[in-house]
């Protein structure tokens, strides 16, 4: 039996197309993954990606079908390389999801519409079983700052970023670099500026000619560049007292610069956490990640630099998805603001960096 996620301004047959899918998941995992019935499946907000929440048998789960659009470098091998890189790190006890095997050996299902698969409107889609985290977000540092596991999380960051290298690579997985992680959503930002507005980016070029220089003094050297997750905001962060934590949504790992990572985490915390805790959080974090990867004077430089260019990305990714879903991101955008006025904000923004 599925159930499914209450939306009074859904329509009818939204309602209907929703209890359908749940419906199909719940079947597609008693067939592939052997998960015992009744199956219980509860469809999140639509985002980056489509997740339900499972559950079989006192057991939870979360089941992505993945988007696939052009703002991200997807396809069957990156995914596969995703969760065969959260398997291996997994080896290693590191807070990362567990993906399930399917019957077959399979971790990535690559779903037929012809064969009454999960999502039936889109052939050749993607998926994946993770067994469920049982944490909460903030709870390590709201109301106070829990300085031990704060700086335990620093190390975890770091783990990954070294382990990461000894994974041997059988599938291609994108690059974050400079034309992925600014020249595309500065070409999305400015395409629906001339289309909406008759607007350019004229304003912001200098600026983003200076946001270049700096990252690439970096170079890509060992350990300066390598795999990252490439979206470390709280939001995927999560913490149980018992099994510490779990950094989730893998689905933008990539390979890039590794203060990437550092910067997005720490100007997140900046954004969302009360103001006289972020110092107490940053430290904690730097303390932790220091102990096993000491970051170099050059990358700490370069934090300020990443945490705009992470703002540009995040822009340019609502802006696509915004359209995806029919004119708002209910789970980025928020008090549901239309595209439009979305692009206000974003504009206002970039003018803020120069």
């Amino acid at each position: 039996m599925a159930s499914i996620m209450n939306n009074t301004s859904d329509s009818s047959a939204s309602d209907k197309s929703s209890e359908q899918s749940c419906s199909a998941v719940a079947a597609y995992l008693v067939e592939h993954y052997g998960l015992a019935p009744p199956v219980d499946v509860h469809e999140l907000e639509p985002g980056a990606n489509r997740n339900f929440i499972i559950t079989s048998q006192d057991q939870r789960y979360v089941y992505r079908i993945y988007t696939d659009h052009d703002f991200y470098v997807r396809n069957p091998e990156a995914y596969r390389y995703e969760l065969d890189l959260l398997a291996y790190l997994g080896e290693y006890n590191l807070a990362v999801p567990e993906p399930v095997r399917r019957l077959d050996g399979e971790r990535l299902s690559v779903l037929d519409a012809g064969s009454g698969s999960p999502d039936p409107w889109r052939d050749g889609a993607c998926s994946a079983l993770f067994r469920f985290f049982e944490g909460e977000e903030h709870v390590t540092w709201y109301p106070e700052v829990k300085e031990p596991v704060v700086t335990s999380f620093g190390a975890a960051v770091a783990e990954v970023h070294q382990q990461a290298d000894q994974f041997p690579k059988p599938y291609r997985r994108h690059h974050f670099d400079l034309q992925y992680l600014l020249d595309g959503p500065l070409h999305t930002l400015e395409s629906i500026l001339k289309e909406r507005r008759g607007e350019d980016l004229a304003f912001f070029k200098d600026y983003a000619d200076h946001m270049r220089r700096q990252i690439s003094g970096l170079g890509k050297g060992k350990d300066i560049y390598g795999l990252i997750h490439a979206d470390l905001h709280v939001g995927n962060i999560l913490y149980h007292p018992d099994n510490g934590y779990c950094i989730l949504d893998f689905d933008q790992c990539a390979f890039g610069w590794r203060s990437y990572d550092v910067a997005t985490f720490k100007y997140n915390i900046i954004e969302t956490v009360p103001d006289h805790l972020t110092d107490e959080i940053w430290r904690c974090f730097l303390e932790g990640y220091n102990r096993v990867r000491p970051l170099t004077q050059q990358e700490l430089d370069c934090l300020p630099v990443f945490a705009n260019a992470w703002t540009l990305w995040d822009i340019g990714e609502t802006l696509v998805l915004a359209t995806e879903w029919g004119g708002h991101r209910p789970d980025l955008v928020e008090g549901d603001l239309t595209q439009d006025e979305y692009l206000d904000w974003a504009v206002e923004t970039l003018r803020g960096m120069v």
